[in-house]
């Protein structure tokens, strides 16, 4: 028989022994190593679709509008352009003042009476720069209109030829057109082919009668479509 201590636990058991054994018997637990160190901060990164990581990250300018123009969300080359005031500046796509205002209501009512599923505008800049306002509307989105935003490249004089020889333009009209297409303006073009702006202003009537657009925005936009 093997004799016990006063505590019950058999004479000459080990301290480590021991001290396992009074734990079990509910004298104690055996001692730990405590540590007061904040567990790491886990968070969670935010999950996006593919959409909508394609939708931030294209190089090209987006906007989601309702029907009355108003900006509802963009991507981060559209929020460039909002913030030097160029489009989507206050929340609104053309602010009232702009010269396109008017033509983009009327499109976004076109859009809204489902008579068009689709349109585009030819927006002038304040650094006199062209950019082409592509609006859609999708049946899966109503009262939701996709407005996509990109600039005119300047078009080639061989181009430009080609598209005043199918409309039956003159030399110099076609010289004026060359220009006015490189984003010049008519003062600009009567200084640069030295004639007065009284006799570009005419070349300018003539070219709209000929190909049947009214006023330079018609002119422009016929061009960049067909070149």
């Amino acid at each position: 028989m093997i004799s016990q201590d006063i505590v019950g636990a058999p004479v000459g058991m080990p301290d480590d022994h021991l001290r396992r054994e009074m734990g079990e018997r509910g004298g104690g637990a055996p001692s730990e190593r405590r540590s007061f160190a904040r567990p790491p901060i886990t968070r969670s990164i935010p999950r996006f679709s593919e959409a909508e990581v394609w939708f931030e990250n294209d190089e090209t300018a987006r906007f989601v509008l309702d029907l009355s123009g108003r900006v509802l969300s963009s991507n981060a080359a559209a929020r460039a352009l909002a913030a030097c005031g160029m489009l989507g500046s206050g929340g609104v796509f053309i602010c009232s003042s702009h010269r396109n205002r008017l033509e983009l209501d009327m499109l976004l009512q076109r859009l809204a009476d489902e008579h068009e599923k689709a349109g585009r505008i030819l927006f002038r800049a304040g650094d006199d720069a062209w950019c082409i306002l592509d609006i859609a509307t999708a049946p899966e989105a109503p009262n939701r209109a996709f407005a996509s935003v990109r600039p005119v490249k300047p078009l080639d004089e061989g181009k430009v030829a080609a598209v005043g020889g199918v409309f039956g333009l003159t030399r110099v009209e076609k010289s004026v057109l060359v220009r006015l297409t490189s984003g010049e303006a008519p003062k600009d073009i009567s200084r640069k082919m030295d004639m007065s702006i009284h006799t570009v202003r005419s070349h300018l009537r003539s070219i709209c009668m000929r190909m049947g657009v009214k006023g330079i925005n018609g002119v422009l936009r016929l061009s960049f479509l067909m070149a």
